[in-house]
């Protein structure tokens, strides 16, 4: 995350002080303040049938972890956007939101800082995998497969999806 210590309006050197309850930097000379905010993130929970769609990330952070499709919202796209085209980007397939799961921040230590990740439940169509060029690879997973630490963090939409008739 880009640290300034001069105002990028109008170059004066910044000032730590609190704002709104807060530290943070600001410009004495012309009130710009240094807000640091979340980056907002869509994860795609894929299944298809009762099997979980992850992918084994090629790039940092945790390269080589199993993980959900996902990637940052960009300007001009919704959050559903994001989603379904991180998922076809990732992953080669497509899919229908079936519903938003929730919203949480997590911290990444290794790279980006704060972010707020919107996830969303997600049926992918019966197409081939084609891992992108930020996957190693793209797997279903049953329920018995999926790791340890997927089960934690999904463990309520897991259910539900194991639960349906």
């Amino acid at each position: 995350m880009k640290e300034y210590s001069f105002c990028p309006i109008c170059g004066a050197s910044l000032q730590t002080g609190m704002i709104e309850g807060k530290e943070r930097k600001y410009c004495p000379q012309c009130d710009f303040v240094d807000y640091k905010n979340p980056l907002p993130v869509a994860l795609a929970i894929a299944i298809r049938d009762k099997d979980f769609l992850l992918i084994k990330r090629g790039i940092p952070p945790k390269k080589g972890v199993w993980a959900s499709p996902s990637g940052f919202i960009e300007i001009g796209e919704t959050a559903e956007q994001a989603c379904l085209r991180e998922l076809k980007e990732e992953t080669g397939v497509s899919g229908e939101i079936v519903k938003l799961v929730g919203v949480v921040r997590r911290e990444d230590k290794e790279i980006y800082g704060d972010m707020l990740i919107v996830k969303y439940l997600v049926k992918v169509r019966n197409e081939e995998l084609n891992p992108g060029t930020e996957a190693e690879d793209a797997r279903f997973f049953s329920v018995d497969e999926l790791p340890g630490y997927y089960l934690e963090l999904f463990k309520e939409v897991i259910d539900e999806v194991q639960n349906e008739k």
